[in-house]
């Protein structure tokens, strides 16, 4: 410590600046390293202490601000906003994050102040209307119903305000007229918003407004169905808060399902983030946020949000939807499995659900158990009035799963049934040629089927390889060639494409090009057995043992 008071005080700070600068580093490289793998716990950590080392550094600031709200850190994220807000570099939806936690704590004037900058801002003043409204409301310093009908110009703002005119009747005690101005939005066109629907029929429920809340839960939406059959049943309906809170999270929800397509925005995450922030007994939020973060990347995060949702949610179908959903990109098919038909034998299994089981399970290779689940959803869909015109598809993926396993003699049927049903969809013509084709089994009729597949979608590099290849299989190779190049051309690096090309040229002595198109086959094939195949006559020339199937 002695040696210490002797150095001089400009040298003690630079060798101190020296220690920071690598430690900030580290720090630094930890939150980006921890962000890309998914530990979002770990990344908002390391942004913290980051940012307190370098508090007016705006570059580091903006990706604490997006990091800290994909991991639902708002204490960081309002830290990074005010470093980015004193840089004069706050993006537009900071504001939003202001007003949110202005909104938790009541502070109105904060509150008020936020929404002024938004509506100066452009990026969403489409919804000050409406979120000035709100905060009115909650604070009872004005009238929300006369910001609300006020002249604003803005189509988008209209609607928007027209939406959420029942969710704010119902927060100032109106009843009467909250449940008139649903029910006339739920008999225009379109319907109004799912998750708006819930949010007023649970409220006027919970007032003793059966009748009321039953008008609004028509419909064949899932969600919609189930809140049904629990209004029918006398058992409340949990769709959000009724404050203020809850009313501007719906606007995130209702603004977020319409940008959330576009996965290069953070806008929408923000939107959905803000919302569970705001009302996290908003489970519609919750499947949103979980989608959007599933998006980004964020796989683990968004399975452990969807956990949360409880079986007897509303939105526990969309929850397992998704979880199904995220587990199979992963592939963890088994545990994906298990979900989709715990779904799927419930009482209130859909179409989609059956249908989904049987994929998983011919994902899995076991396909005579998928063809058992495709059976199941023939029989809802064959007794569905609205779902007959499905049934083509049905019979095709059983068909499908059949043939993939071995059982050729129950799998033609099928899909003979599929081409019977709808004999103008294309896919269903090819598949039942093709794999007439593959069996040189009627290849003459086989190559009528894919002739008017071929006329009906031309420009399919698929069936116009099935085309080529019944052309090469009848015997007419000066056909064959043309088409079957014209399918290479639209997917070169398709396998089977290049081999049925390959066998094609050597039969009419274009060696040279054969053993280019086998050589292609053999680099590009998904199978050890089209890879040994191909190589074999790239490198020994054909055979009829090394026909292609």
């Amino acid at each position: 410590m002695a040696a210490a008071l002797l150095i001089p005080a400009g040298a003690q700070a630079k060798k101190t600046t020296a220690a920071v600068q690598p430690s900030m580093l580290a720090a630094y490289a930890r939150a980006r390293l921890a962000g890309s793998d998914g530990a979002l716990d770990k990344a908002s950590q390391a942004y913290s202490a980051v940012l307190a080392v370098r508090p007016d550094d705006a570059s580091i600031a903006a990706r604490a601000y997006r990091q800290a709200l994909v991991a639902g850190d708002i204490a960081l994220a309002l830290k990074a906003a005010a470093a980015l807000d004193k840089a004069g570099a706050l993006p537009a939806d900071g504001q939003l994050l202001y007003l949110s936690q202005a909104l938790k704590t009541k502070n109105w004037a904060a509150a008020n102040a936020a929404v002024e900058v938004l509506g100066k801002d452009g990026s969403f003043d489409f919804m000050v209307p409406v979120l000035r409204a709100w905060v009115a409301q909650a604070s009872r310093q004005s009238d929300p119903f006369a910001i609300l009908d006020a002249p604003n110009g803005s189509a988008l703002t209209a609607a928007l305000a027209s939406e959420q005119r029942p969710l704010l009747l119902i927060a100032s005690g109106k009843l009467d007229e909250a449940a008139t101005v649903a029910q006339a939005q739920a008999l225009a066109a379109g319907g109004g918003s799912p998750a708006l629907k819930l949010a007023v029929a649970s409220r006027l429920l919970a007032a003793g407004r059966k009748d009321a809340a039953l008008t609004l839960l028509r419909g064949d939406d899932a969600v919609i169905a189930s809140a049904r059959a629990l209004a029918e049943a006398g058992k409340p309906l949990r769709a959000g808060s009724p404050d203020a809170a809850g009313g501007v999270a719906a606007i995130f929800v209702r603004v977020g399902e319409a940008i959330q397509s576009d996965p290069r925005s953070p806008v929408g995450l923000t939107l959905a983030r803000l919302a569970v922030y705001l009302d996290p007994s908003n489970d519609g939020a919750t499947v949103m946020l979980a989608r959007l973060l599933a998006n980004a990347g964020q796989q683990e995060s968004a399975l452990s949000l969807l956990a949360k949702v409880a079986p007897d949610s509303l939105y526990a179908g969309p929850a397992t939807d998704s979880r199904v959903g995220i587990l199979t990109e992963q592939g963890r098919r088994e545990e994906a499995l298990a979900l989709a038909q715990a779904k799927a034998e419930g009482a209130g299994a859909t179409l989609a659900d059956l249908v989904r089981t049987g994929d998983l399970l011919d994902a899995l290779d076991r396909h005579a158990e998928a063809a058992k689940a495709y059976d199941r959803a023939i029989a809802v869909a064959e007794r569905t009035p609205d779902m007959a015109d499905k049934a083509w598809s049905i019979w095709l993926l059983k068909g499908g799963a059949l043939e993939k396993g071995g059982d050729w003699a129950a799998a033609k049927p099928a899909l003979e049934k599929a081409v019977q049903l709808s004999p103008l969809q294309p896919v269903a013509l090819n598949y039942l040629g093709y794999a007439q084709l593959e069996r040189r089994e009627n290849v003459k009729n086989a190559l009528a089927l894919i002739e008017r597949a071929s006329q009906l979608k031309p420009d399919d590099p698929a069936i116009t390889d099935s085309l080529g290849w019944a052309h090469y299989l009848v015997g007419d190779v000066a056909k064959a060639i043309p088409t079957l190049e014209k399918a290479v051309q639209g997917q070169p690096s398709d396998p089977t494409i290049n081999e049925h090309l390959g066998d094609a040229y050597w039969a009419v002595g274009r060696k040279y090009e054969a053993r280019y198109a086998w050589s292609a086959a053999a680099v590009f094939a998904d199978s050890a057995d089209v890879a040994a195949r191909a190589k074999a006559k790239a490198e020994g020339g054909f055979t009829p043992a090394l026909a292609a199937r």
